[in-house]
């Protein structure tokens, strides 16, 4: 995905530099035009893998986390600045029903954005989490975010 993403902004960027940059906006719907006629082109012939496809998926779960991660920015903001930070640390064990390894990576990123929590190691079975306040973990929270990861309805665990 991260390929298809960087092949459809070099070729972008590459018809503005040599069409001379856009002066309506119908330059502009070109070049994105042209950029992605070229993504698609190589999709088809194998060039790009069928990740792309997931991508509306992806910024969806991504935009839908930004309220809790700011909040949990902000929360942390204001405990730094109160200096009322009482920290419980500890590593996570967080058990994951993903099978695939994009499933247990996007799962992985979508903790580590989250502020406070940060993916020290994935295997198989799981992910090892640090956090800064262990009481402030939520498992069910955790299950719910799994799931719509992965795909899967409800987050109630197995």
């Amino acid at each position: 995905m991260l390929h298809a993403a960087s092949m459809l902004t070099g070729l972008w960027i590459i018809w503005l530099l040599v069409a001379g940059g856009w002066r309506t906006n119908a330059d502009l719907a070109i070049s994105v035009a042209a950029a992605l006629a070229c993504l698609l082109f190589a999709w088809r012939a194998g060039g790009v893998s069928g990740a792309i496809s997931r991508l509306p998926a992806a910024l969806t779960r991504a935009a839908s986390r930004m309220g809790a991660v700011l909040g949990g920015a902000l929360a942390t903001l204001r405990a730094a600045i109160a200096a009322d930070v009482t920290l419980n640390p500890a590593l996570v064990r967080v058990k994951s029903r993903a099978r695939a390894q994009e499933e247990r990576a996007a799962f992985g990123a979508m903790i580590s954005a989250t502020p406070g929590m940060a993916v020290v190691d994935a295997d198989p079975d799981g992910l090892l989490v640090h956090v800064l306040n262990e009481d402030a973990v939520d498992a069910d929270d955790l299950g719910r975010l799994e799931a719509r990861v992965i795909g899967r309805r409800g987050g109630d665990r197995e």
